[in-house]
């Protein structure tokens, strides 16, 4: 597919213009892109006709845009390295300047990653479907039987690392959602969860000290049969669940933990689950934004599964 950038200007002023004068034009080609740039003065100007002396934040947007076309359309497709900066001043007659402008906005987008000695590439964004109802203490299964079930259907390679055990206090957002006192101690199971070898997902559980004490959940290792089923054996057993999902900007360290570029946002699930009589855990999962779709079905959906 041929992405045509096309400079709507008069006719009868392209006739005057010609190849020399005052006016020169040219066309440019880079990867399938047709790009139609003509100077006055030695000047740059791009499609909406605005001059690069005069007006450097609508030639970066410009070159963003045309950079995107070429992103979103397939042309560059994921992995793919963009041309050095050299190469994107020459191919739109701009100057270096507006060309990192450009780039850094994209980076902005989560469109693109800077790699230090090696040049400018399209991130490697594979969406994974995350079915929410099926799987984070949904059902009396371990965790990461469901995560493994879900991302092995999927045809990808499930993975985790980090897994830490470890008793802190409560900060008043655990505290509020499982309606302690802020302080109070609780014992909280973490690790990192990846695809394809990429970090995805970090998850971290709270549970209450009067539930966790005595049992499997203060051991320092994964339990086989689940978290839910350990708490059920005590007493503890899960009548239902609630999701609070929001999205917002990362933390320097989950920026880190997830290898997010500049302007990638995460997508936060706080599932707080409860016995008939309380809160027993709290679930916290932060996803990596530009990676993941969530899903819930209620309800018989069984259509929805059935080939057309």
């Amino acid at each position: 597919m041929v992405l045509v950038v096309v400079l709507v200007v008069q006719i009868r002023l392209l006739m005057l213009m010609g190849t020399s004068g005052p006016y020169a034009s040219h066309w440019h080609g880079w990867n399938g892109m047709a790009i139609y740039v003509y100077s006055r003065g030695g000047r740059s100007i791009l499609p909406s006709g605005r001059e690069s002396g005069g007006m450097p934040e609508t030639l970066y947007r410009q070159v963003a845009a045309a950079l995107r076309a070429q992103i979103t359309g397939g042309i560059l497709r994921p992995g793919a390295q963009l041309p050095s900066e050299p190469e994107l001043e020459k191919t739109f007659r701009v100057s270096r300047n507006t060309v990192r402008l450009a780039l850094a906005s994209l980076a902005n987008e989560g469109l693109v990653e800077a790699r230090q000695g090696r040049g400018t590439f399209v991130r490697e964004r594979t969406p994974f479907l995350v079915l929410a109802s099926a799987e984070e203490g949904a059902a009396d299964k371990s965790d990461r039987d469901a995560f493994n079930a879900a991302v092995l259907t999927a045809g990808r390679n499930p993975d985790q690392s980090g897994f830490r055990m470890e008793v802190r206090t409560a900060s008043s957002e655990v505290a509020a959602r499982l309606q302690l006192d802020e302080g109070t101690l609780v014992v909280v199971r973490s690790l990192l969860r990846l695809i394809d070898g990429r970090p995805w997902s970090i998850q971290e559980s709270f549970y209450p000290m009067d539930i966790a004490e005595g049992t499997a959940l203060m051991s320092p290792v994964d339990i086989p049969y689940g978290t839910i089923s350990e708490m059920a054996r005590r007493g503890h057993v899960q009548a239902g669940y609630r999701d609070e999902v929001l999205s917002r900007m990362p933390t320097q360290t989950e920026a880190v933990q997830l290898s997010l570029g500049p302007g990638v946002p995460v997508l936060e699930m706080f599932r707080i689950a409860y016995s008939v009589e309380r809160p027993i855990r709290l679930t916290m999962n932060v996803y990596a934004g530009d990676s993941t779709q969530l899903a819930y079905e209620i309800g018989d959906v069984s259509a929805f599964h059935v080939d057309p």
